[in-house]
């Protein structure tokens, strides 16, 4: 039995070009696309085939097309014209990136939708990046490991901070973030990868989901769901490699350590700061979780002249020649 088929059509041979490459380009999708530049050669083709989800642009779309064998259409809208109340509608004008998140997003939202494959059926690796002190680059650290890991393998970065900033530290809002993920996870998991899609964003070739707004909603999340989900993320998304900047908001820490191939902590050489090292050290040995400390790296980083100053530029300069050194020493780069 073949794949779910997606049809696409645009009057515009070189706009659905774009629009099938834009999907392609996701091979966790469970769609095999087709693209028609002819509305009649559309109908023909659903006349003879079921169709799991038709893209069209408005001035293609017929009110006929509802009586033929397809589970859900979505228009592709130009204009301010009048569509029947129950067609769902995008804004056809917008960035590709936008635009693909938006269609995901409405179609992941319908009551027929067709489930993601989960390509992603080998073991993937988590590296944990953690540290008790604050104020210590460890997110910069933690970018900088994932966009140098991004470039050989498609790569994943989850943060985990209070208050992370990224919106102005990036000049942009999300439509979306991870408490979306977690809500998706516990109440509509079969909805679970069109959500992802929708939301995840992409820096310097690494993709990351917008943190929370506020580390209240980690509350509810039990420990042994932590690991779980990110299974779970990693599997829809065809993530090979996760990068989990963590703090101690998160329930169940040092669980979500001990399952992390590698474990990075930030240090420094300052009294207070070995200290603080000190007392969370031992205890992970009080806890009995004494594998993450025999798995933790202490970085202590030197002092670097000059920092990229856009966070999507992490992956070249002082820094990140320190981090693919440390990448490399550990195995993750070859």
């Amino acid at each position: 039995m073949g794949k779910p088929i997606m049809a696409i059509c645009d009057r515009q041979a070189a706009y659905t070009s774009r629009l099938i490459e834009l999907f392609q380009k996701n091979k966790e999708l469970p769609f095999e696309i087709h693209g028609f530049t002819k509305n009649e050669n559309l109908q023909e083709f659903c006349d003879e085939n079921k169709v799991a989800l038709l893209i069209i642009s408005e001035p293609d779309y017929r009110e006929e097309l509802e009586r033929k064998e397809i589970d859900r259409i979505l228009v592709l809208q130009e204009g301010n014209g009048s569509l029947p109340e129950h067609v769902a509608a995008v804004n056809k004008f917008q960035p590709a990136g936008m635009l693909y998140r938006e269609i995901m997003k409405v179609y992941g939202e319908g009551e027929k939708i067709v489930p993601f494959q989960g390509r992603r059926r080998g073991n993937f690796q988590m590296i944990g990046v953690y540290s008790p002190l604050h104020c210590c680059m460890q997110t910069t650290f933690a970018l900088t490991a994932g966009q140098l890991l991004a470039k050989r393998k498609k790569t994943l970065y989850l943060n985990f901070e209070c208050f992370s900033g990224f919106e102005a530290l990036l000049g942009k809002r999300f439509g979306g973030n991870l408490t979306d993920i977690l809500y998706y996870y516990s109440c509509a998991r079969e909805k679970l990868s069109y959500k992802l899609e929708s939301i995840v964003q992409e820096m310097g070739g690494l993709y990351f989901i917008p943190p929370a707004d506020s580390y209240e909603d980690f509350r509810d999340i039990q420990e042994e769901e932590w690991t779980s989900l990110i299974s779970q993320i990693a599997k829809a998304g065809g993530y090979e490699t996760v990068v989990l900047d963590l703090t101690e908001q998160v329930r169940g820490l040092f669980s979500i350590l001990e399952a992390c191939g590698r474990v990075y902590t930030l240090t420094r050489e300052d009294r207070m700061a070995k200290a603080k090292l000190a007392q969370y050290e031992l205890m992970l040995e009080q806890e009995a979780y004494r594998s993450v400390l025999e798995k933790t790296f202490r970085c202590r980083l030197p002092v670097f002249k000059n920092l990229p100053s856009g966070l999507e530029h992490l992956n070249r300069g002082e820094l990140a020649d320190y981090v693919e050194k440390q990448l490399k020493e550990d195995g993750f780069l070859s």
